[in-house]
């Protein structure tokens, strides 16, 4: 199986189209969302349709979750709280209803989705340390853990008697013994500095795992947060990817 892993689209469309456009060349078996399909970004029903349409597994992120109503904001920033609103607003009642449905955890043949940690979904729990990922390691039984949220991309290696890394780069060949934790990065909102749209790759017959990036239209993109009347810092970070 091959598994094209996107997460964090918070309602860029031009982003996600991008990436979409590379799923249909590089033809993945498999579209997996890992949650925040809404939140930030001034496109939330384009989002949402396009990813009932394209992934085959739906993961709901905590701005997901918000957005459908089914939890509080009174964790989110007030910067977050305001998106919340606005995307509540405009959303479309079967995308509201899509949100909904979308599933905390799913696990597949080697695979654990998640939006955040896979041992406790619901508490939206920001994985950035070693410590953090022996814990999820520790509870998990699959090979491969693959979640979003923080919207730093990393691939972490556990390996009995090797301990755990961080592997270096944005690709490794998948050892035997070994199990991974793949942070894939943000869609629609990278954090990491790099202004492109970040999502994973699985390939279980070549025996690999691979952070990939695509450019988008970013100035698009800020037009429509700025003529949404949505907070102007959403789209300045856009372009900072900070």
């Amino acid at each position: 199986m091959r598994f094209l892993i996107l997460s964090d689209i918070h309602g860029n469309v031009e982003a996600l189209e991008r990436v979409l456009e590379e799923a249909a060349r590089l033809r993945p078996d498999m579209i997996v969302s890992l949650g925040d399909v809404v939140g930030y970004g001034a496109n939330p029903n384009e989002c949402v349709s396009l990813i009932q349409e394209a992934a085959q597994i739906r993961i709901g992120g905590n701005h997901d979750v918000a957005a459908a109503g089914l939890i509080g904001t009174d964790a989110f920033s007030a910067t977050a709280q305001r998106a919340i609103r606005w995307t509540s607003r405009e959303i479309h009642p079967q995308h509201r209803d899509a949100l909904g449905e979308y599933d905390t955890v799913r696990r597949y043949g080697d695979c654990v989705f998640a939006h955040a940690s896979p041992v406790s979904p619901m508490e939206w729990e920001y994985v950035y340390t070693i410590n953090q990922a022996n814990t999820i390691f520790g509870k998990i039984r699959e090979k491969y853990a693959f979640i979003g949220h923080t919207h730093v991309p990393a691939i972490i290696e556990h390996g009995e008697g090797l301990g755990t890394r961080v592997v270096s780069g944005t690709f490794t060949a998948v050892a035997p013994g070994s199990r991974y934790l793949v942070n894939v990065g943000s869609i629609g909102q990278p954090r990491d500095g790099i202004a492109a749209a970040s999502f994973a790759i699985l390939d279980e017959q070549k025996g690999t795992i691979a952070i990939r990036r695509v450019p988008y239209d970013i100035r698009s993109a800020q037009d429509k947060i700025r003529n949404s009347g949505l907070p102007e810092s959403l789209a300045e970070r856009l372009a900072t990817a900070r």
